[in-house]
């Protein structure tokens, strides 16, 4: 049994918001919650816009409170007389049954609003735009005399070059008044066009009903015409089809709050296309709980139309009231992006978080905790530019184009999760999130994907669809590679918390298991007299990293990775490498069938004892001494590496598969 409500949730313009119309200090909305027994909530708005909207506050309230009383749900039901109410009802129902908040990562580009005011006060507002990354401005025109006006638009354009940035006007019907100097509407179109301005469009440039005299004036104007207020009255759809073949405009604007929903405004996006009319998306001035629902359904819409992409949407009108939902919903650049979601869980608190920081503070530094997996966590400290580089490197290396899917499947408080995040945002990516477990649950096809070693092991053998996968966090052992399905690209990242992930990369291949990583471009590499990797990459900003690696070093860009310092076993004055007696024996403790590694345990003639630890239930004496002999007559593995003995424990991993030698 589901309980539906409604609250009034009057919004409050931190300006005036001024038109030819009217102005606007506050508006009326109310919200439409419905929630069910087991606690499933659903929000939608009913956002209504005074001498606008077909419906009064009063008559919405009425159909509200009606809503309420039958306790349920139907958008069919509502009539077209009621177009807001009805889209409350379709974006409640929409998060009601969604798993989850609406959520995107690749930007949908919006445009800035510039609201009527005196020649000062729109020159500042638009100044602010530029400052803050807009690159599409569209102007409320048509109250200061028109002469006033051109002027103000030609310093406009002079701020904003047509080589950088896109204008629009939009004029709410007022051309159709003729000005002191009795010019009409078309002549006011034919003077903005021949001064240059190079104009995208303008919004209704004559009051909507007059159908007839803008059928012409679209013929006419040698500036694009977009439909706006033409479009609220209109709901069959062979009334709309008539309309749109008689005027036969260049642009449709859909509000789908004015329009009666999702369904009536894709009903017009057929048509239009059909005919070849351009359109796009705007709020009709929503609280962010509208507005979020619109900029899903419209990048939902961008998904199959590529070439729409690059298209300014009206629906950067978050920021105009001082009493609006609170949302994560941020502008970067003039694209709106969206973190909404699940709140109620730890990992997508984190990636909302990691979003809003990166985008509320461009040039604060960011930290990072290490894994923990060879001592302590530690905070290591980046700056944006640095690890910007680091994005656009790697991004340049795998061939990422803006567009392509990548899933982020990785912690977000760790770096690589991070730099997943960082890249899908610096490199327009359409990035898909799922939790980050050990068997990652992604099916979309996947240009990209940056695993765990034991992520990739869990995904085994029913691969996803994925052409690139890219290991890190963990030693990449022979067995997975040799059980890498064919036709996908495997690489193995070289990096830490220290480097901004990987600055070398080596491709996995069977016939080449322990092939040498190579560096990134502008990364040199050293060594130091005790065979540790010294890592320079200036464009990172690290310079002379001695790590913790011990590695064989080819010249100053490959290398092959040998083990960790740190985990070096000294018996009898002899250093012991454990990562490579355990490559060694592989094969001999394979049959075994589980977890083993080399460990040091103390020994007061040697110091230090080699020993087999495996994480199973204790074998015969008969057992571990015809294994201990078998490792004993390996020929590639010297009398000072074998094994004197097997014990037996848990062998300790992180969460990303890292062994913790230090904790077994």
């Amino acid at each position: 049994m589901a309980t539906i409500e409604f609250t009034s949730h009057p919004l409050e313009f931190k300006k005036p918001a001024r038109t030819s119309r009217d102005t606007l200090k506050s508006k009326p909305s109310f919200f439409l919650s419905i929630e069910d027994d087991g606690g499933r909530k659903g929000t939608g708005e009913c956002s209504l816009i005074p001498g606008l909207s077909l419906a009064s506050e009063k008559d919405a309230r009425e159909a509200l409170e009606q809503l309420t009383k039958l306790n349920t749900l139907h958008p069919e039901s509502i009539p077209h007389s009621l177009p807001a109410v009805k889209f409350a009802v379709e974006t409640a129902l929409i998060d009601f049954n969604r798993e989850g908040k609406p959520n995107w990562i690749e930007g949908i580009p919006v445009n800035g609003l510039v609201w009527m005011d005196d020649a000062e006060g729109m020159l500042k507002q638009v100044d602010v735009l530029i400052e803050n990354g807009y690159k599409t401005i569209k102007i409320k025109v048509g109250t200061l005399p028109f002469y006033e006006e051109l002027e103000l638009l030609e310093e406009i354009r002079r701020r904003c070059p047509s080589s950088d940035f896109t204008l629009r006007l939009d004029a709410n019907g007022a051309f159709s008044k003729q000005s002191p100097d009795g010019l009409t509407a078309l002549e006011k179109l034919q003077i903005l066009y021949n001064a240059g301005l190079d104009l995208h469009s303008i919004e209704q440039p004559i009051s909507p009903g007059l159908i007839e005299e803008m059928a012409e004036l679209c013929a006419s104007s040698p500036v694009p015409i977009a439909l706006d207020e033409e479009l609220i009255q209109v709901r069959s759809k062979s009334e709309k089809r008539a309309l749109l073949e008689k005027i036969r405009p260049e642009y449709l604007v859909l509000k789908p709050s004015l329009l009666g929903g999702f369904k009536s405004s894709e009903s017009w996006i057929t048509l239009a296309e059909s005919l070849s009319i351009g359109w796009w998306t705007t709020s009709a001035l929503e609280s962010n709980v509208g507005l979020a629902e619109i900029a899903a359904w419209t990048s939902e819409l961008l998904k199959s139309r590529p070439n729409l992409k690059s298209m300014a949407q009206g629906l950067g009108t978050g920021s105009l009231y001082k009493n609006n939902i609170a949302s994560t919903l941020i502008i970067s650049d003039g694209k709106l992006f969206s973190s909404l979601l699940n709140s109620e869980l730890k990992w997508t608190q984190e990636i909302s978080k990691a979003i809003e920081n990166w985008f509320a503070h461009p040039k604060a530094p960011l930290s990072y905790k290490t894994s923990g997996s060879s001592g302590p966590p530690r905070e290591i400290t980046h700056s944006r530019d640095a690890v910007t580089a680091s994005a656009k490197e790697t991004l340049e290396y795998f061939n990422l184009k803006p567009g392509d899917r990548v899933v982020l499947s990785l912690p977000v408080r760790f770096i690589a999760g991070h730099m997943m995040l960082v890249r899908a945002i610096v490199g327009r990516l359409a990035l898909e999130i799922v939790e980050p477990t050990t068997k990652p649950d992604f099916k979309t096809p996947a240009d990209f994907i940056a695993l765990t070693p034991n992520q990739c092991y869990s995904l085994l053998p029913d691969f996803p669809p994925v052409k690139k996968v890219l290991l890190g966090g963990g030693v990449v052992s022979i067995d997975l590679i040799e059980r890498l399905p064919e036709g996908i690209e495997f690489y193995e990242g070289f990096g830490m918390t220290e480097t901004i992930t990987h600055i070398a990369i080596r491709k996995l291949q069977r016939e080449s298991p322990k092939s040498p990583f190579e560096a990134m471009p502008g990364v040199r590499l050293s060594i130091s007299k005790d065979k540790e990797l010294i890592i320079d990459a200036p464009s990172r900003g690290v310079t002379g990293l001695v790590t913790d690696d011990i590695v064989e070093l080819i010249d100053s860009t490959r290398f092959v990775w040998l083990g960790r310092k740190s985990s070096i076993i000294n018996s009898g004055g002899i250093k012991v490498m454990p990562e490579i007696v355990e490559q060694k024996i592989r094969e001999i403790v394979k049959p075994l069938g589980c977890e083993y590694m080399i460990k040091g345990i103390p020994d007061e003639s040697f110091g230090e004892k080699v020993t087999l630890l495996l994480d199973t239930q204790e074998l015969t004496e008969k057992i571990e001494h015809e294994l201990l002999l078998e490792i004993s007559r390996l020929e590639n593995l010297s009398a000072y590496h074998v094994p004197r003995k097997i014990v037996y424990g848990k062998v300790i991993r992180s969460n990303r598969g890292k062994l913790k030698r230090n904790e077994t």
